[in-house]
C-alpha cells in the first residue's frame, strides 16, 4: 500500500468526494481542499485543507503545507466559475501554475470525453480544451482523464433532480455512455501508482452504456419496486432553457464519445454498471435506502 500524498482540489464536489474515497481506499495519504465541509472529508479519513481552490495564493499555501507532489485537479464551470468560460480557464491555469511552482511530479486534470468534438454551444466543455492546452504546454508531468455522463446526475437535488423511490428522471431517454465518479477516482489511483506509464496520456472514463429504460430496470432490480422513468423536461424546453446541456446531449445521443466501456475495463475491470452504481449510491435523495435489507 502506498502512502504517497495526493492533494485533491475541490474535494467535496461531485467528483472530488468519491475520488478522495477511491484514493484513500487505494492507500494514498489524501488531502482535500474545502472551504468549510471538513466533517465529510474527516469521515473518509481525508485531511481537510481549508482552501479556495480557485485562488492562486490559497493553492500555493495548500501545496506548501501538505507537501503533496501529486495533484488531482477539477474545475467547476457552472458553480465556482459562474458559467463564465474565461473564469474557469483562469481557475485551471492557477492550479497548473501553482503545481509547477511547487514542483508537483504528477498532475491529473479532469476534462470531458471527446471534448474537442462538441459544438461551440457546449461552452462548459470547450473550456476544458483550453485548460488541457495550458497543461500540455506547462512542462508538468500530466495525465488527462475524460469522463462521460455521470450516473450521479440521476440523483442531483441541487439541480432539481432528486432520486425518488419508484421514479427516475434525466435530460435524455436515449442510449448514452455513463460513468461513476468513483471510477474516476479508481482510475486516478491506478495512474498515480504507475505514473511513468501515464505521463502525457489521456483516458476516457466510460463504465456503461444504455438508455433510460435500462437504467430504470437496473434501479428496479436493486430497489425491488417498479420504476417509472421520463424526461426531466421536454426536449424543446431543454433546447430553450439549457442550451449548453442540450447541445452536449445531442452529441451523447448521436453515438457520443468514441471510447467504450470495454476499453475502460482494461484499466478498471469492475467499472460500475447502472445496477452497480445504485448499490454503491445506496440512498434515495430523502435518505431512504435503495436496496432493502
Amino acid at each position: 500500500m502506498t502512502q504517497d500524498k495526493v492533494l485533491v482540489l475541490n474535494a467535496t464536489g461531485k467528483v472530488g468526494i468519491n475520488t478522495c474515497r477511491a484514493l484513500k481506499e487505494a492507500g494514498f495519504d489524501v488531502y482535500g481542499t474545502t472551504r468549510s465541509k471538513t466533517k465529510e472529508l474527516l469521515e473518509l479519513g481525508v485531511h481537510p485543507v481549508i482552501c479556495n481552490y480557485t485562488v492562486r495564493s490559497d493553492l500555493d499555501r495548500a501545496l506548501a503545507e501538505t507537501t503533496a507532489k501529486k495533484v488531482f485537479s477539477i474545475t467547476d464551470y457552472f458553480g465556482a466559475a459562474k458559467s463564465k468560460p474565461n473564469t474557469e480557464i483562469m481557475h485551471g491555469k492557477n492550479a497548473i501554475e501553482a503545481a509547477k511552482f511547487a514542483d508537483v511530479t504528477h498532475f491529473i486534470f479532469i476534462s470531458v470525453a471527446d471534448a474537442e468534438y462538441f459544438n461551440d454551444n457546449v461552452r462548459h466543455i470547450k473550456t476544458k480544451i483550453r485548460i488541457e492546452d495550458i497543461l500540455i504546454n506547462s512542462g508538468l508531468n500530466y495525465t488527462i482523464l475524460r469522463p462521460t455522463a455521470f450516473f450521479e446526475n440521476l440523483d442531483d437535488p441541487k439541480n432539481w433532480n432528486p432520486l425518488k423511490k419508484g421514479s427516475l428522471k434525466f435530460l435524455s431517454t436515449k442510449t448514452i455512455k455513463y460513468c461513476a465518479t468513483y471510477d474516476i477516482g479508481r482510475a486516478a489511483a491506478v495512474i498515480f501508482k504507475n505514473s511513468n506509464e501515464w505521463f502525457g496520456k489521456k483516458l476516457d472514463i466510460i463504465g456503461w452504456q444504455g438508455d433510460l429504460s435500462q437504467v430504470a430496470m437496473a434501479l428496479e432490480k436493486v430497489g425491488g419496486v417498479p420504476v417509472n422513468y421520463r424526461l426531466a423536461m421536454p426536449i424543446f424546453m431543454r433546447k430553450i432553457f439549457l442550451k449548453d446541456l442540450h447541445n452536449m446531449f445531442l452529441y451523447f445521443e448521436n453515438g457520443g464519445p468514441e471510447g467504450t466501456p470495454e476499453e475502460f475495463k482494461k484499466i478498471i475491470p469492475d467499472a460500475l454498471s447502472a445496477e452497480d452504481w445504485f448499490r454503491f449510491h445506496r440512498y434515495y435523495a430523502n435518505g431512504e435506502k435503495i436496496e432493502q435489507d
